[in-house]
């Protein structure tokens, strides 16, 4: 029912509308734990299952390989989106950072019933062990039933959870 030009939620629910809630949560949990391992095994046919294009990444990333001079940047096709996680990979590695991740904390926002922003942060470790702590904040999406990345955005660790 359309009240005053707005549907009014509780005819919206009744209705069956698709909502975010717990099991999603879980999904996109196991979609992060899946994703960081094949980044880590450079397993690009299976990372290629948790990314959709158009990917977007703002602003630059946290390897300092940057393929824009833009803090924008589309990348159209999974492939050209496959082609930023093995530069960015290569550029870890140079680095010497060992890019298995341990996530740490998570918070979820929910935008829509298949829309998140993902806000992680993460520890990798350089060669020696001493530790690489970062976060970044991801933009998933619910495709024919699965959750999968189209977004990034690397945040200031110090950043991570805070809300203005």
């Amino acid at each position: 029912m359309v009240i005053g030009g707005l549907v009014h939620p509780g005819i919206v629910s009744a209705q069956g509308i698709a909502s975010f809630g717990p099991r999603d949560k879980v999904a996109i949990e196991q979609l992060f734990d899946d994703y960081g391992k094949a980044f880590a095994k450079e397993d690009y046919a299976t990372l290629r299952e948790y990314i959709q294009a158009p990917f977007v990444r703002l602003g630059p990333s946290n390897t300092f390989n940057e393929t824009s001079s833009g803090d924008w940047v589309v990348l159209r096709t999974i492939d050209d989106a496959l082609s930023f996680y093995r530069a960015a990979r290569e550029a870890l590695k140079a680095q010497g950072v060992d890019v298995r991740s341990e996530w740490r904390q998570t918070r979820v926002t929910a935008l829509s019933a298949e829309r998140a922003l993902v806000n992680r942060t993460y520890r990798r470790y350089r060669k020696g062990g001493s530790p690489f702590d970062a976060a970044s904040v991801y933009v998933v999406t619910k495709s024919s039933g699965s959750w999968k990345i189209c977004g990034l955005m690397n945040q200031d660790l110090r950043q991570f959870g805070r809300v203005y």
